[in-house]
């Protein structure tokens, strides 16, 4: 792996930082809705064919390596870039699943019109007997001549008030064993027998989805019939899916903020302050450490390998990082650090509590002990 980038992948992470640079301002959804989200600067980004870049052409991408996805994923992570919950979900998940599994027919539909920004897509994978043991979903779809009926409640599906599809896992044979006959489907939004409730977590909203015998054509049928968990424990991507950088570029804009205002007297310690000066070193260090993991990631897929335990690896440092970085910050700015956004006596526009809230759902859908097992079932061969 070559740890410095190319010409042209230092022109393209210029452009899309001067990009960010330069479009400040744009309208945000309503929050009760959807969560920093801006309809034109999506449609911006689609404009310029940054969604979906990594995409071969004739599907509406550019071709370009991961390597270059995670350039323009750090540098919108770093820039706040007001791309809304369902961005990864339909580009990281949905479409990249659709591209390596789907039928070509299913490609034409819809990898283009993603590009366009034209629809999203949300995960309903959990259920509230399941949680995040995804091989005990109870969610039904019985096969009906041409079509599947769908039955089930689907649980915590950020976003579904607003996608437009859900990327569904269903069982489609109640008497397979637990990991077996479990498939993926494509649902439209509009199919009667949906219901959309919302939830609201720590840090967003999110939503509860009910399916009362929703009929689905059989070609919404994506990857092969019974084969979801495969391809999810054959892909670590589709169970912890990584946004391959915006996550690191975030950490990096709060660190500088959090140094920015500490070198001009702010926080409860001196900027001096031995202490002080170690804290912030050591998150220093471990968000190189993060960025190495995450291009290695890239690079790994832009070569055509597949990441057996590295994803695992880069989400659970990622994750913990993320939680060290919010608790320094809080703590070094004192009491004040407690203030919400709003109180004219908050330190850094009290933002500091929101990405603690947000640090606290950042190692979902996995906990530590499940992407430590992981670690040790792919890296190290023990049995699991």
């Amino acid at each position: 792996m070559d740890f410095g980038l190319s010409e042209d992948q230092l022109k393209f992470r210029q452009e899309v930082a001067d990009f960010c640079t330069r479009t400040r301002g744009y309208e945000l959804a309503d929050l009760t809705q959807e969560t920093f989200f801006s309809p034109p600067y999506y449609r911006d980004l689609a404009a310029r064919g940054w969604i979906g870049l990594h995409w071969p052409r004739e599907y509406g991408g550019q071709g370009r390596s991961w390597i270059d996805l995670a350039i323009f994923n750090e540098q919108m992570g770093y820039h706040q870039a007001p791309m809304g919950d369902l961005y990864y979900g339909t580009v990281g998940l949905f479409g990249d699943f659709c591209w390596a599994h789907g039928t070509e027919q299913q490609k034409m539909e819809y990898l283009p019109r993603i590009t366009r920004g034209e629809i999203r897509f949300a995960r309903a994978y959990t259920e509230p007997e399941a949680g995040y043991d995804l091989a005990s979903i109870r969610t039904s779809a019985r096969a009906d001549g041409d079509d599947y009926v769908i039955t089930g409640h689907k649980h915590y599906i950020t976003g579904a008030n607003v996608a437009d599809y859900l990327f569904l896992m269903a069982r489609t044979d109640l008497d397979a064993a637990k990991e077996k006959g479990i498939s993926f489907f494509v649902v439209d939004m509009k199919t009667p027998g949906i219901t959309v409730s919302p939830m609201w977590s720590v840090a967003m909203r999110t939503n509860e989805v009910f399916l009362d015998n929703v009929r689905v054509p059989a070609q919404n049928l994506i990857g092969e019939r019974g084969s979801a968990f495969r391809c999810i424990d054959g892909d670590p991507h589709f169970r912890y899916e990584t946004s391959l950088g915006f996550d690191l570029g975030r950490t990096r804009r709060l660190l500088d903020r959090l140094l920015r205002y500490v070198r001009q007297g702010g926080g409860q310690e001196p900027a001096q302050s031995a202490e002080t000066r170690q804290r912030l070193a050591e998150i220093a260090v471990d968000i190189q450490v993060s960025r190495w993991m995450t291009y290695r990631v890239a690079w790994m897929r832009s070569e055509g390998l597949s990441p057996v335990y590295e994803i695992y690896v880069q989400k659970l440092c990622q994750a913990q990082l993320e939680q060290r970085l919010a608790r320094v910050a809080v703590d070094m700015l004192g009491l004040g650090g407690q203030l919400m956004i709003g109180s004219k006596h908050a330190p850094l526009r009290g933002m500091m509590p929101v990405h603690l809230a947000a640090s606290l759902i950042s190692f979902l859908p996995g906990s530590p002990e499940i992407l430590r097992a992981a670690i040790a079932r792919k890296a190290l061969g023990l049995p699991a």
